[in-house]
């Protein structure tokens, strides 16, 4: 049970890792693609060809988000705009239906992406992919668990006596008034 747990946060640490560092649109001054292209080759053991099709796939799908969003954000102004001018009621509601089949069509295109995505993948990989998504499913509790040293943070990624999980000695999390003040920050004058 200890291992699993150790598992099943590991990759969920990953995961939250490849997250934050996922790239959508062109890549900021702060961004190593090559580290994500790396993490995700090697999470998943991707041949050249399907890391070059999940590629190819993100981009499309990014750039249809973006013009998606680009039609929100018009019709979202022209909106307010009627809205502020307060004559035509029937033209901010039509706006306001017309958002929300724009927001549709963007569920549905992240739908379509998902499972194109999937589909790039062999057998083996769909499974890794569906143990991590477990993984973070239980990883909210993680936290929790922690605080009150319930878990073994030394199997876990960066644990250890130095700079545990939470980045504190042992993965544990300091409490109010233990070092830390209000919204995480030293008290004054530390």
């Amino acid at each position: 049970m200890k291992t699993r747990w150790a598992v099943a946060l590991a990759a969920a640490a990953l995961m939250v890792s490849l997250q934050a560092r996922a790239q959508v649109g062109p890549p900021s001054p702060g961004r190593n693609p090559q580290r994500t292209s790396d993490a995700i080759k090697t999470v998943l053991d991707l041949t050249d060809r399907q890391f070059s099709e999940l590629n190819d796939l993100r981009d499309a799908h990014n750039q249809r988000l973006q013009d998606l969003s680009a039609r929100m954000r018009d019709l979202d102004k022209q909106r307010r705009d009627a809205m502020a001018a307060g004559d035509n009621a029937a033209l901010v509601g039509s706006l306001a239906l017309q958002l929300q089949q724009l927001q549709q069509q963007m569920q549905d295109e992240n739908k379509a992406y998902h499972d194109d995505a999937l589909k790039i993948l062999d057998g083996g990989q769909k499974e890794k992919v569906n143990q991590i998504e477990e993984a973070l499913k239980l990883a909210p509790s993680a936290g929790a668990l922690m605080q009150y040293g319930l878990l073994d943070t030394a199997q876990l990624p960066g644990g250890g006596a130095r700079g545990g999980f939470l980045g504190s000695p042992g993965g544990m999390m300091p409490m109010r008034g233990q070092g830390m003040g209000p919204r995480g920050q030293p008290p004054p004058g530390q």
